[in-house]
C-alpha cells in the first residue's frame, strides 16, 4: 500500500458519465486509476453505501500497475444523484434485479469497456449470479464477494423508520459483520461510509438483496465455462458464509470456483484493505492464467504474507 507525504496527490480521477438505463438518462459518478489500456476491473459497492469502499484498491499500485480499476456510485448513492428525467420522489426507492443488471451493463457500455472483470461485494456479490446468467458475454470474469444464492431477512422496515436514527443504526448494523481483528480505523471508516446514505436507500437496496434475488433453484441455469465465476466469502461473514459460497460454486459447476478468505468479514475491501488486496491479487493471477498452482479452497494471511492485528479479540470454537 502507498504512503503519502504532505502535498502528495493520489492517482485517482473522478468523472461523470451519462448512462441510458431503461430509456432514462442517469448521471453516474465514477473514480478510476490505472493505465488507460489496462484490463478494466469495475467495482460495485455494497447496499446503501458508495464507491469510497474501494478507495484503497484505487491507490494500490500492486493492482493499478496492470489493471484499470473503476469504482462507480449507483444512482441514488454517493455522487450519483437520482435521474432528473423521473419524478423519483413520488415513489419509494426499491432496487430490483433487472434494474441492477441494466445499470451495471449500461455503465460498461457507456464507458466502452473491453472485456472487463466485474467485482462486487454483498448485493454486488449476489448480482454476479444474474450477470453470469443473463450477460456472461459482456465480461472476462466475475468476482462475487460475500455472494450467496439467497440472503433473506434483511428487508426490514426499521432500517427506514421515522422513529429511528437510521444514519447511526444502519452503520452499527454493519459493525458486527466485520472481523474483530480487522484494523479498527478501517472498520470505523466503513461505518462512516454508511452514515452518508440517503434516507430509504439502504432499505431499497435490501429489497434486491433479500427479496428479489433467489437463485437457489436456478444455479444450473448458469454457464460459467466461458466467463469464470469466483465466489469469494469471508470467514467472519455470517450473512453469506463460506459454506454458502461453496454451495453456489457446486450448484453452478464447471467454471465456478469458491474461495474462503480467512480472518476477514462482509466488507473485505474496506474493513481490511491490505489483507483483501493481497487476496485479490491471487484471484486476479488465476484469471490471468499466471498462477502455477490451483487456488486453494481457503486463502489465509500466511499465504499472502500479511500480519494480523494480534491484539484484537479472536473467534473461538464453541467447544473451546
Amino acid at each position: 500500500m502507498e504512503s503519502y507525504d504532505h502535498g502528495d496527490t493520489e492517482k485517482i480521477t473522478g468523472k461523470y458519465v451519462h448512462v441510458d438505463i431503461d430509456g432514462v438518462d442517469h448521471r453516474i459518478y465514477y473514480e478510476a486509476a490505472g493505465p488507460s489500456d489496462g484490463i478494466p476491473l469495475i467495482c460495485q459497492h455494497t447496499a446503501g453505501c458508495n464507491n469510497q469502499e474501494w478507495r484503497h484498491l484505487l491507490t494500490d499500485p500492486a493492482i493499478t500497475d496492470e489493471y484499470r480499476v473503476i469504482a462507480y456510485d449507483l444512482p441514488y448513492h454517493g455522487k450519483s444523484v437520482p435521474p432528473v428525467g423521473q419524478d423519483w420522489w413520488n415513489s419509494d426507492y426499491r432496487l430490483t434485479a433487472e434494474q441492477f443488471v441494466s445499470t451495471i451493463v449500461g455503465i460498461v457500455d457507456a464507458l466502452d469497456l473491453d472485456d472487463p472483470i466485474y467485482m462486487g461485494s454483498s448485493m454486488g456479490g449476489n448480482i454476479t449470479l444474474e450477470l453470469a446468467d443473463w450477460h456472461a458475454d459482456k465480461f472476462r470474469a466475475l468476482i462475487g464477494l460475500e455472494c450467496g444464492a439467497h440472503s433473506p431477512g434483511f428487508y426490514i422496515d426499521w432500517l427506514d423508520h421515522p422513529h429511528v436514527n437510521t444514519t447511526e443504526v444502519n452503520a452499527y448494523s454493519c459493525w458486527g459483520l466485520m472481523a474483530p481483528q480487522s484494523p479498527e480505523s478501517a472498520r470505523r471508516e466503513t461505518m462512516y461510509h454508511y452514515e452518508q446514505g440517503a434516507t430509504g436507500v439502504f432499505k431499497g437496496d435490501l429489497y434486491y438483496y433479500s427479496v428479489d434475488h433467489d437463485y437457489r433453484e436456478k444455479l444450473d441455469q448458469i454457464d460459467a465455462t466461458d466467463c469464470p465465476l469466483y465466489v469469494v466469502n469471508g470467514e467472519y461473514d455470517y450473512l453469506t458464509t463460506p459454506e454458502d459460497g461453496r454451495a453456489v460454486a457446486d450448484g453452478v459447476g464447471e467454471g465456478s470456483t469458491a474461495v474462503e478468505i480467512a480472518e476477514i468479514g462482509h466488507f473485505p475491501m474496506s474493513e481490511n484493505p491490505v489483507l483483501f488486496n493481497a487476496y485479490l491479487a491471487e484471484i486476479l493471477d488465476d484469471i490471468a492464467g499466471t498462477r502455477s498452482t490451483k487456488l486453494p479452497d481457503t486463502l489465509t494471511p500466511a499465504d499472502v504474507a500479511v500480519e494480523l492485528n494480534e491484539q484484537a479479540p479472536r473467534r473461538v470454537e464453541a467447544d473451546d
